[in-house]
C-alpha cells in the first residue's frame, strides 16, 4: 500500500539528488521536494521526466533520425498529460518532440519511443514481439515489462520510481543505451543499487 506522501530520508534524498542531476530531472526534484503533491501525480511526472531523458540517452540507428522525435502512447493511463507537459517546447538533438496516441503496435513502428500504459500490460509480450528488430524504444509502466521483452520497465523501489533495462531487447532493436542511463538502472538480477 502506498503512503499518502513520498517520504524521503536524508540518505534517499541524497541518492535522488544524484540521480536527478545525472539525468537532468530538476523539475522532478522540485515536485518531490514540494511534499504536498499527490503521490500518483508526482509518480507520473517523474516517469514522464524519465521518458524525456530516455530520448536524450538512447542512440537510434543512423537512418532512423528524421522529423520530430515521436513518442507513441499505447493504452490509457495517467502518463499522457504529464508527458505532454514535460516535453512541451523541448527537443532532442535539434528535433522537436511529438507525443501521439497509438491504437495498435503496428502504428508504433513510426515512433522512436512507445510508452505502454498499464491498461495494455497484459499484451506486452505480443507488443514486444510485434516490434522485435524495429528501432523502437519500448517503455512499460508495468514492472514485469522487461521480462516480457520490453526494453525499459518502470519499477517502484522504496517509494522511488526506478527502471530496469533489458539490454538484449535494446540490442535486437538496434538501440544503443548510454552508460550514464545504465548506471542508474536497476540491475537485471533485481538487486537494487
Amino acid at each position: 500500500m502506498r503512503s499518502s506522501r513520498i517520504l524521503v530520508n536524508s540518505q534517499l534524498r541524497r541518492s535522488l539528488v544524484r540521480l536527478v542531476m545525472a539525468l537532468g530531472l530538476a523539475g522532478a526534484l522540485a515536485s518531490l521536494s514540494a511534499g504536498g503533491a499527490d503521490v500518483a501525480d508526482v509518480e507520473a511526472h517523474v516517469k514522464a521526466a524519465y521518458i524525456y531523458n530516455f530520448a536524450r540517452f538512447v542512440e537510434w540507428p543512423a537512418g532512423a533520425a528524421a522529423g520530430p522525435v515521436r513518442i507513441g502512447i499505447l493504452g490509457h493511463g495517467d502518463l499522457t498529460s504529464p508527458l505532454e507537459e514535460i516535453v512541451r517546447g523541448k527537443s532532442v538533438g535539434g528535433r522537436p518532440i511529438k507525443v501521439t496516441p497509438i491504437a495498435t503496435p503496428g502504428e508504433a513502428e513510426c515512433c522512436e519511443i512507445l510508452l505502454i500504459e498499464r491498461s495494455e500490460s497484459k499484451h506486452e509480450k505480443e507488443i514486444a514481439q510485434a516490434l522485435a528488430g524495429k528501432p523502437v524504444l519500448t517503455v512499460s509502466d508495468d514492472e514485469n515489462g522487461s521480462r516480457d521483452g520490453v526494453i525499459i520497465a518502470f519499477q517502484l523501489v522504496d517509494e522511488s520510481v526506478r527502471f530496469q533495462i533489458n539490454q538484449d531487447a535494446a540490442m535486437r532493436a538496434g538501440l544503443r543505451i548510454s552508460s550514464q542511463l545504465l548506471k542508474v538502472a536497476i540491475p537485471p538480477s533485481g538487486r537494487h543499487q
